[in-house]
């Protein structure tokens, strides 16, 4: 082997954690190793960081060999008499357990009597080498030539005849894809081995670390933040594209999430443009404020509002059927009027035997709030209570393709009726637009308020220096006593 000894410092990195193992000799992800695993060495010791493979030289020298970790030599150091060389971490790990050379035995005191070879350093440097992730390692060039070893011409099994765990390993050493039958498998492993897949660098040893850092074919692990994949380099910026933990946002809404989320966040995004559920009716509104759209919606099915009358029918068909039902030929209109005095009555009397249970007339509630100006999200005030386990607090819903929705959300309602009116402050604290809403029968969840599109000069009058806007909301809440 010609080995020139190089005057400028050896680009080998010293201690550097570059990685010089070839795939056909590391651990494999799901921890079955082709080979001697990184971090051990074929005789059980630990590999110095930067541990390099004697099979990537372009002739090996038994002489840059370290004799514990049978790797190339990094930082090679001496502490005998005859100059024996090993690996600095090697040595140093060596000498914890005995006192003396690994090879000739001759006594080294301590860690204090090591060495660092620079020349042989120098020489190592200068040797030819290709890179780890060269096709070669799998035996392809060197089958046609003198014969690899044994151990090399496993590797080049019949892919049909392998089994799908190691038509896996071998497609994983080579940077490709695993998934798929075996016939898949078989079909990509005998494409990829007819194209001679792997790195083609050649170099000096000292060049393999600046090498490494470019290489397409080293394993990089994904930028994105819990995902554990280590694609190799040239494959990076394809799986970045489908990873199912990199960062979208929602159209809706545009809150940020991993990707493998965002379905089932638009399942139910408040913000989200959604279809009524009513069979006929294609309008499309904020699922946040659906519950308004269905109150008016002419497909919704409703109960006749006549006394004694069981009918559920469209609203948009309850006119017709209160026509001829109910004031219809041979209906009479006394009879019927007759009816909804005894209703009246009957309830005037339920009214008196509850007159105990019913709350005193209802308080009004002042909310004054700020939200974030007129950008798509979802803003809230804090929650107040209402007493009884009923909490409400004021919404301002902003889809990024609709008109804002400005209103109060309640929760606990078991019955009740609210009266609402929502104001929009302008920068001099005065009101600029106000909009009232009423609603007679409230339960559980429920949104009371209305679409608001503020005008160019709405925006200029209410957005203030901070960005920020500021809100009111004047609620009344009728409950009976039992909320």
């Amino acid at each position: 082997t010609r080995m020139v000894p190089s005057c400028v410092p050896p680009s080998l990195a010293l201690g550097s954690s570059f990685d010089g193992v070839p795939p056909s000799r590391q651990t494999s992800p799901d921890g079955a190793g082709a080979g001697a695993g990184v971090g051990s060495s074929s005789s059980g010791g630990a590999r110095p960081p930067g541990w390099i493979d004697p099979d990537l030289l372009e002739v090996k020298s038994k002489a840059c060999i370290c004799a514990l970790c049978k790797g190339l030599l990094v930082k090679p150091t001496s502490g005998c008499r005859r100059g024996c060389s090993f690996c600095r971490i090697c040595y140093r790990g060596h000498l914890l357990q005995r006192k003396d050379c690994p090879t000739c035995s001759s006594p080294v005191a301590d860690e204090k009597n090591l060495v660092h070879n620079r020349p042989l350093e120098d020489m190592i440097a200068e040797l030819n080498m290709r890179c780890s992730k060269d096709a070669m390692e799998n035996g392809e060039d060197e089958a046609a030539e003198a014969g690899p070893p044994a151990a090399k011409r496993a590797k080049l099994e019949p892919a049909a005849s392998m089994t799908v765990q190691a038509l896996r390993k071998e497609l994983r050493q080579r940077g490709l894809k695993t998934p798929g039958t075996k016939p898949e498998l078989v079909a990509r492993l005998e494409e990829d081995r007819k194209q001679g897949a792997g790195c083609k660098w050649k170099g000096r040893v000292g060049g393999l670390a600046a090498h490494l850092l470019e290489c397409q074919w080293v394993p990089v692990k994904c930028p994105n933040e819990g995902c554990t994949e280590s694609p190799p380099r040239k494959d990076l910026a394809e799986h970045e594209a489908t990873c199912g933990m990199r960062k979208v946002k929602c159209a809706h809404c545009e809150g940020q999430m991993e990707h493998q989320l965002l379905a089932e966040h638009e399942g139910s995004c408040t913000l989200a443009k959604v279809e009524c559920p009513n069979e006929g009716c294609s309008v499309l509104h904020m699922r946040g404020a659906m519950n308004l759209h269905r109150e008016k919606c002419e497909h919704e099915e409703v109960a006749c509002s006549c006394p004694g009358c069981d009918a559920r029918l469209l609203r948009k068909d309850m006119d017709a059927h209160f026509e001829a039902t109910h004031l219809g030929p041979g209906v009479s209109a006394v009879k019927l009027l007759q009816s909804a005095y005894d209703r009246i009555a009957a309830l005037q009397a339920v009214a008196e035997s509850e007159q105990g249970n019913l709350s005193p007339a209802p308080t009004t509630w002042v909310f004054n709030w700020r939200a974030d100006g007129w950008k798509t999200g979802h803003f809230s005030s804090e929650p107040h209570s209402f007493g009884g386990g009923v909490t409400g607090q004021c919404v301002l819903l902003v889809n990024a393709n609709d008109s804002p929705f400005v209103g109060f959300e309640f929760k606990g309602i078991d019955r009740g009726r609210v009266h609402a009116t929502f104001s929009i402050i302008d920068k001099h604290d005065k009101t600029l637009r106000h909009e009232m809403e009423e609603e007679d029968d409230c339960t559980d969840v429920f949104f009371v308020g209305r679409d608001f599109t503020p005008t160019a000069e709405d925006k200029a009058q209410s957005v203030r220096a901070d960005g920020s806007i500021r809100l009111r909301a004047v609620v009344r809440l009728f409950l009976d006593a039992a909320a």
